[in-house]
C-alpha cells in the first residue's frame, strides 16, 4: 500500500499549514524511539497499511510485540498527535528535510535494493538523486598513488555528467568528494551519523562545501552520533544510489570491501583500480579483480561498462588560487592534486613523481607553501590550506 502523505492523518488534529499531521510525520516520529528498526517499521506498515494507523493501534503493536510495559508506555507518549505534532514544529524549525521511501523524491535505484532506508534525511540539492552516480571507496590511509589515481577518474567522471557519492571517511572518500567539487560537479556525502553531526571533525570544511554545492544524506534522525556500526549499514546506501561502485586501494579486511559486497548483492557494477603488487592497499582491488570486477585505468573503462554516457553536465573550472590570487603552473598542479584532505607525507608524494619532478619536489613544496596553497606540518607532512 502506498500512502497519500496529503491524506493519512491518523487520528490526529487536523488543521491548516504546517499543524496538518501527513504519514510522513507519524514515520518521523517512529524513526525517533529507540528500539525500532527498519524490520520491526517495515512489518509495522505491512501489518496496519500505515505508520499512522499502527500509531492509533499502539496499544495492540505493544501487545504483539511483547515489550515491556515501561518502554511501552514511553513509546505511546511519543506518538500521542499532541507529541507527533510538536516533534513535527521542531523539525521545521531546525530546517530538518527528509524524503520517505514513497514520495517521488526518493531514488528508484535505492528503493528497490533488499533493504532500503525507509527515509533520507538531506541538505542540499535533492535533485542530484535523480542523476547517474557512481560509488567511489576506498582506503582511510591511501598512498600517494592512490590519491592521485581517485583524483583523475574521479575528474573524468564528474565531466562526464556522473555524480560522485561517497562516505565524508578519511582518505578515497574524501579525495573523491574534494576532486568532484574542484572540478567544479556536485557530489554527494553518505553519513554514518545523523545530518547535523560532522564526522569526522577535521573533515567539517568538506562537510558545508558539500552542504551547499552538492548534497549530505543520512537515514539517520539527527542528533544521532557516530558509531562503528553504523558505517557498514551506511556502506549498502553509497551502493544502492550508485549504478556501480568503484574501489581505489582497500587493504584485504576493509569498509570499502563491505561497500562492494553491497553492489554485487544489489545487482550493481564493481570496478577496482589495479596498484602495485607489494602495497598493502592493492590487495583489495586485485582480489576484486581476480573475482570479476571491471579493472579501470580511466573513466571510459567505467562509462562504457555500463552501458550510457550521462549528459555530461556544465562544470566549472576551480584551479585553486593561493593567497593574492596566484595561480600554479603545471609542475606545481601536478604535486597540489596529490596533496589532499588529510595530511601527506613528502615522500609520499616523491613515490608518486617522475624522477624530474621528484629533484624538484622541494622546491615545489616550497612555492605552494609560500603561495599559499599548503601548509607544512610536522614530521615532514603537508596538507591544503
Amino acid at each position: 500500500m502506498q500512502p497519500d502523505k496529503q491524506e493519512k492523518t491518523g487520528g490526529g488534529r487536523v488543521k491548516g499549514g504546517s499543524d496538518r499531521l501527513e504519514e510522513r510525520d507519524w514515520l518521523y516520529a517512529m524513526i525517533r524511539l529507540n528500539g525500532l528498526g527498519r524490520k520491526k517499521l517495515r512489518e509495522l506498515y505491512r501489518r496496519w497499511g500505515s505508520f499512522a494507523q499502527a500509531a492509533v493501534n499502539w496499544e495492540t503493536v505493544s501487545e504483539e510485540s511483547g515489550v515491556r510495559a515501561r518502554q511501552a508506555q514511553t513509546w505511546a507518549d511519543a506518538l500521542a498527535p499532541a507529541a507527533v505534532l510538536a516533534a513535527k514544529r521542531e523539525r521545521i524549525r531546525g530546517g530538518i528535510s527528509f524524503v520517505c521511501f514513497w514520495e517521488d523524491e526518493f531514488p528508484p535505484l535505492l528503493r528497490h535494493i533488499p533493504d532500503p532506508p525507509l527515509a533520507l534525511f538531506y541538505k542540499g540539492d535533492v535533485s542530484l538523486l535523480k542523476r547517474p552516480a557512481i560509488g567511489v571507496v576506498g582506503a582511510r590511509k591511501p598512498t600517494a598513488y592512490g590519491r592521485a589515481a581517485c583524483r583523475h577518474l574521479v575528474k573524468q567522471l564528474a565531466e562526464a555528467g556522473m555524480v560522485i557519492v561517497s562516505g565524508l571517511a578519511y582518505g578515497i572518500d574524501a579525495e573523491a568528494h574534494q576532486a568532484a567539487l574542484g572540478a567544479g560537479a556536485p557530489t554527494v556525502g553518505v553519513m554514518g551519523c545523523g545530518i547535523d553531526q560532522v564526522y569526522p571533525a577535521f573533515h567539517r570544511p568538506l562537510y558545508a562545501e558539500i552542504g551547499s554545492c552538492g548534497l549530505l544524506l543520512s537515514e539517520y534522525p539527527p542528533g544521532t552520533p557516530a558509531k562503528p556500526g553504523l558505517f557498514p549499514e551506511r556502506n549498502r546506501i553509497i551502493s544502492g544510489l550508485s549504478l556501480g561502485v568503484l574501489v581505489v586501494e582497500a587493504a584485504e579486511r576493509s569498509g570499502s570491501l563491505i561497500t562492494a559486497d553491497c553492489a554485487l548483492e544489489q545487482g550493481r557494477e564493481v570496478f577496482a583500480v589495479p596498484g602495485p603488487i607489494f602495497s598493502e592497499v592493492s590487495a583489495g582491488p586485485h582480489n576484486l579483480l581476480k573475482q570479476g570486477a571491471k579493472l579501470v585505468t580511466n573513466a571510459a573503462d567505467v562509462l562504457e561498462e555500463l552501458g550510457a554516457w550521462p549528459e555530461a553536465q556544465p562544470v566549472t573550472d576551480r584551479q585553486p588560487a593561493g593567497e593574492g590570487g596566484a595561480k600554479l603552473g603545471e609542475e606545481e598542479s601536478n604535486v597540489f592534486a596529490l596533496i589532499g584532505c588529510e595530511p601527506v607525507h613528502a615522500d609520499e608524494l616523491a613515490d608518486a613523481l617522475a624522477p624530474p619532478e621528484r629533484q624538484r619536489l622541494h622546491q615545489t613544496l616550497l612555492t605552494l607553501e609560500t603561495g599559499g596553497f599548503i601548509v607544512s606540518l610536522p614530521g615532514g607532512y603537508f596538507a591544503r590550506r
